[in-house]
Order: structure tokens, then C-alpha cells, then sequence
């Protein structure tokens, strides 16, 4: 799907411009150490311009104890995934309120811009990848994020408190067919923090998948 610029939109921000407005959509709270299977959740998040050049970033996050959805065409579907096992209760509750800020950098190194500028639109060569920053924050809390932004993509990783310290989270963006469809990875005892489960009981290692969604713009 096409995207329209809006001509009031700051230059620094071009690169993010698929990403702007308001988005609603579902997913699923991921919870491989739980036999009842994932969690549905709801999100509305905004991404609105800045009139110093950064990108205001508001996310909501609900939580419905019912098994999570599997649309046939989403990017995050297993084919294989087992039946629910718990029907859930329909509650809803809130799991996340994040806001922050977003500052699209300078172009990475190692590209030949000349040749960027002068490709043809469509042409893959024109795609440059720009240096992506954030600072989220959640319950007073506040993170700093970094990565690049290529094109309709992004990747942002966040490092683990103390020097040295291994990645903790990482958050996978596309926009695809005309929806954001994203996807966040966590170490296992940073994504059990809100599910009351034990990291350890978690199979495997490294980061795993704790938010899945697929959000059409408003």
C-alpha cells in the first residue's frame, strides 16, 4: 500500500513516515512455560511528529485472558500450534502503557548515497538505512534503545543494565500489505516479569518472543 507524505511532517522523520498516526490492532502475550498457551492482547498505539525533529511515541497494551488470536495470514502464525487448553476468563486488564521519544539519526556508514539519490523510485537502491534511537518508558522507568530504520523496516535492541551487559530485549518493525506488524524479543527473566511464570521454566535460551501484533492504522 502506498504511502502519502504528509508535507507538514518534519524532514528528519521522512524515514519514519509509514509509521506515523494511530494504529489498533491485537496479538499475543507469548508464554511458552505455560500450558495454557499464549494470551490474547490489544494495542493503540500513536506515533505523532515533534516540532524539534523526534517522534512522540504513546502504546497501550491490554491483556485478555483468552487463548491468543492466529489469523491464517499473520506473519507470527504457527502452523503447528496445539489447541488452547484454557478457554480463559475474558478479563482485561492493562499490560504495558509506554511513551517515549524517537530521533531518526544520520545515514549508517558504508553506503553510497550518491548512488541512492539518484536511483529510480522503487528501485532498491535507493533504500538507505538511518540511524534509529528511543528512550521508552513505562511505570517511571525509562529504557534507550538503538538500531536502524531501512525503508518500511526497523530493528531497535536494548543492552542489559552494567558494562558489558548481553542484549536484554529486541523489537522487530514492519509495515506489510498496508499493516504494522511487530514483534518483540526478551531475555526469559525480563519476559516473565509480568506473567508471574519462573524464567526458568522457559525451554531454550537466549532471547524469546514476548509481544506479537499486527495493527491496521486508524
Amino acid at each position: 500500500m502506498p504511502i502519502t507524505l504528509d508535507p507538514s511532517l518534519p524532514e528528519s522523520l521522512y524515514p519514519l513516515a509509514w509509521l506515523m498516526g494511530t494504529w489498533r490492532g491485537e496479538g499475543a502475550l507469548h508464554r511458552p512455560g505455560d500450558d495454557a498457551g499464549d494470551r490474547r492482547i490489544e494495542q493503540e498505539l500513536t506515533c505523532t511528529a515533534r516540532e524539534d525533529g523526534t517522534m512522540s511515541w504513546t502504546s497501550l497494551v491490554h491483556l485478555v485472558d483468552t487463548p491468543a488470536p492466529i489469523p491464517p495470514t499473520s506473519s507470527f502464525a504457527k502452523k503447528d500450534a496445539p489447541a488452547p487448553a484454557d478457554p480463559g476468563t475474558g478479563q482485561r486488564s492493562l499490560l504495558l502503557r509506554e511513551t517515549g521519544l524517537w530521533t531518526v539519526g544520520e545515514p549508517l556508514p558504508g553506503q553510497d548515497l550518491e548512488r541512492a539519490r539518484q536511483a529510480k523510485p522503487g528501485d532498491p537502491e535507493g533504500v538507505v538505512s538511518y540511524g534509529l534511537s528511543a528512550v521508552l518508558g513505562s511505570e517511571g522507568v525509562e529504557h534507550e534503545w538503538a538500531g536502524e530504520v531501512r525503508g518500511p523496516r526497523i530493528q531497535l535492541a536494548r543492552q542489559g543494565s552494567g558494562p558489558g551487559s548481553p542484549v536484554a530485549d529486541t523489537r522487530m518493525f514492519g509495515y506489510v500489505g498496508g499493516r504494522l506488524m511487530w514483534l518483540w524479543e526478551r531475555a526469559p527473566e525480563q519476559a516473565t516479569a509480568n506473567t508471574g511464570e519462573e524464567a526458568a521454566d522457559w525451554p531454550g535460551a537466549g532471547l524469546v518472543p514476548y509481544l506479537s501484533l499486527e495493527l491496521d492504522r486508524v
